[in-house]
């Protein structure tokens, strides 16, 4: 594979010193951050070959031979449930010239190259493959699919395409992701809903736009808008990411839950509870009295976006009555609110190519903006002692600002609702 024709020199530097800056003295990314080719292509060999990416859940493959056919980024994943009931994620290229084995999703008891016809099982062996006898020392044990390191946290499926990275655990961990959400139990969730769409915007500004605040209370006034604590909503920085918990309506028209609070919540917060927490680099989830909602970006190319919005709801509900009524007003709603965006992403799109583009300055609202580009920087540029110690001095100062305006302490990100919860 030919290297990223990306690099990092002074002038790039330049450019994003005020990005790098503390939160009131900083700017917004340059327009070409979110419209280069060659960018796009150093993101994925920095970014998406080295984080951990969700891309589904359990229950999407409940029988051995269920698999989905998915791209990231250009790079073709296959993901099945093997026979001995084990997850697994393969590199989707057959060994013979590359074509992918599979596509879609369904359910297959092995996987034939629709080119040669070359064979795979479940496990991704190499279990047939037409006139290789010929072939001199040809060894069908060295012809497995590559394996894809895949594990699983709260029903969330997760790969990562290095084979020396972290263990899921430890970097969810980096950001307190486990012990935030752990009260929501996705685990003991189902899969309700799923609304798949292509944005025509860079990957980026999907988690922006799912971060900003500014935008509640005008695009999305009539959905759920209507009751936001713009003006005193507070993030809780992390190393990477952020978590919040806040007031809200859950998603569903008028604020108006059709299946109650989820049993382990009940007594345990109110109505407008809301929380949220984003794990990089493109996952977030939204968490209300009565369901989970997280949304998840790949990137098709630098303008395309492929984003997943899952809804989960407790097993229990499944099998209460008209629940396929009331669950299909909360998958109308949940798309209602993204259509409500896309036409603003498109936007953003286009005005970032724009040559009268010059990024404007960030503000306390965009907190977790900030942070969410600078986590970016850090990742293009490795090694940075000044944005590591300027991202110290914005998690003090995000700490200091919860103090003086609600009078405690949020150690850890924990406020007091969440420790209700708890």
């Amino acid at each position: 594979m030919p290297a990223s024709r990306f690099r990092v020199d002074e002038n790039i530097l330049s450019e994003v010193a005020q990005t790098r800056a503390r939160l009131l003295e900083s700017q917004h990314l340059p327009g070409w951050f979110y419209t280069s080719p060659e960018l796009f292509e150093h993101e994925i060999d920095t970014i998406f070959m080295k984080e951990w990416l969700c891309v589904g859940r359990l229950e999407e493959f409940p029988n051995a031979g269920d698999y989905a056919a998915i791209r990231i980024a250009g790079e073709p994943l296959l993901i099945c449930r093997g026979n001995s009931g084990e997850m697994n994620a393969f590199r989707n290229v057959c060994r013979h010239r590359g074509v992918e084995v599979a596509s879609g999703e369904g359910n297959l008891a092995k996987f034939t190259c629709p080119y040669h016809a070359w064979v795979y099982d479940l496990e991704g062996n190499l279990m047939g493959a037409p006139h290789v006898k010929e072939v001199k020392s040809f060894d069908a044990g060295n012809c497995s699919l590559p394996r894809v390191r895949l594990d699983d946290w709260g029903g969330y499926i997760f790969v990562n395409f290095d084979p020396d990275c972290q263990d899921l655990g430890d970097y969810l961990d980096e950001d307190d992701i486990r012990d935030f959400a752990a009260f929501l139990q996705p685990e003991n969730t189902r899969l309700s809903h799923k609304f798949v769409v292509d944005v025509p915007c860079n990957w980026k500004f999907v988690p922006e736009n799912l971060m900003d605040m500014y935008h509640v209370g005008v695009i999305h006034k009539e959905s759920f808008g209507g009751h936001f604590p713009v003006a005193n909503f507070r993030f809780n920085l992390k190393k990477h990411g952020y978590n919040a918990t806040y007031e809200s309506y859950t998603m569903a028209p008028k604020g108006v839950t059709l299946f109650g609070t989820m049993p382990w919540l009940r007594g345990k917060v109110e109505e407008l509870f809301a929380c949220t927490t984003w794990i990089r680099p493109t996952m977030n989830i939204f968490g209300r009295h009565d369901l989970i909602q997280p949304w998840v970006a790949h990137p098709i190319d630098e303008k395309t976006t492929r984003v997943t919005i899952y809804t989960q709801l407790p097993e229990e509900y499944f099998d209460t009555p008209g629940f396929d009524e009331k669950n299909k007003i909360y998958g109308d709603f949940i798309e209602q609110v993204a259509t409500e965006d896309l036409a603003m992403l498109e936007s953003l799109q286009n005005g970032v190519g724009s040559r009268a583009f010059e990024p404007g300055p960030t503000v306390k609202l965009e907190r977790a903006i900030h942070h969410l580009q600078n986590y970016y920087l850090d990742r293009l540029m490795q090694n940075d002692d000044t944005a590591r110690a300027r991202r110290q001095d914005d998690c003090r100062d995000a700490l200091a600002e919860a103090k003086a305006s609600h009078g405690e302490a949020r150690d850890g990100g924990y406020s007091k609702s969440f420790q209700a919860a708890e």
